[in-house]
């Protein structure tokens, strides 16, 4: 596989049970969760890859065994907050609790200092940039929440497409991984995973995603709920059947889509690409409310 093309490539995964992710955060997490995170660590395993793991404190108060298993595996644990509650929907005092109190048991079963956030829904807006602060000032390095396109609940469109080191108020030196788009048409379309990878055929998806890596790093999500093929058919809960044909549309291509992405282009945790990237500054407040 070319050099150019696998030398900034990160492989991330949210680590979070869809009931409670994306219908009901009061749910708890629920068994099958760890059943779908243990197999998609199983792939990892089976493709000699290692990955960024955003981990719900909610997950890894209820299966501390995963998060062990993957810092034990060489994986990168990363924090995705608490109970994944959105940063716009609370204080930067609430935000702060909960970041710190998810990083506190992270560090305490991974044995080592997390530096690595991704807020739940990609949820920073312009109006929610104090998070930077917290982030830096709580001792992470980097963050991977910014997702250049325009959604209904997420997305700040006006962000640089490469990473950047954040210029702070507080003179923290936190970087930030935006999540990959493409470009078409004068728009910033999403690429970098989830819904995106598993609704577009695998030969467009690298083609597009090849076509992004010649221009700037790759930074690829997912979950491991899209493992879960059957997931929909057992959970008893009174969810539309739009809702559960949409989110389960493309989940059995999924681990073949991902091996073929792995195959082709390679990849690792975002923490690799700390030391080998230069990063342009970046100051956030000269993005305009939108």
């Amino acid at each position: 596989m070319p050099e150019a093309l696998t030398r900034h490539v990160a492989i991330t995964v949210d680590v979070e049970d869809w009931p409670q992710s994306s219908w009901d955060r009061t749910l708890p997490i629920t068994a099958r969760a760890a059943t779908n995170t243990n197999r998609q660590l199983d792939f990892f395993g089976e493709h000699r890859t290692r990955a960024t793991l955003f981990v719900l404190g909610k997950f890894a108060r209820a299966f501390p065994d995963v998060v062990r298993r993957m810092e034990r595996e060489g994986h990168e644990v990363a924090c995705h907050g608490d109970g994944h509650e959105v940063v716009f929907g609370h204080s930067r005092a609430h935000f702060e609790d909960d970041v710190r109190r998810a990083k506190s048991l992270l560090e305490d079963l991974a044995g080592r200092a997390v530096t690595g956030y991704r807020a739940p829904d990609f949820s920073i807006r312009r109006a929610q940039f104090w998070a930077f602060d917290v982030l830096a000032e709580l001792g992470f390095e980097y963050d991977s929440s910014m997702f250049p396109i325009h959604a209904s609940r997420y997305g700040v469109p006006a962000w640089p497409l490469s990473p950047t080191r954040l210029m702070l108020p507080g003179g923290g030196g936190l970087v930030e991984f935006p999540i990959s788009i493409v470009q078409f048409a004068g728009r910033n379309w999403p690429l970098g995973g989830g819904g995106y990878q598993r609704l577009l055929p695998g030969f467009l998806f690298r083609a597009l995603s090849e076509g992004v890596m010649k221009h700037r790093p790759f930074v690829l999500y997912g979950h491991p709920y899209e493992f879960d093929v059957d997931e929909f058919r057992h959970l008893d809960l009174d969810i539309p059947w739009r809702v559960r044909w949409h989110q389960s549309l493309g989940r059995r291509f999924v681990p073949a889509r991902l091996s073929a992405f792995i195959r082709h282009y390679g990849g690792g945790p975002l923490r690799d690409l700390l030391p080998r990237l230069e990063f342009p500054d970046f100051d956030p407040t000269t993005i305009a409310e939108s």
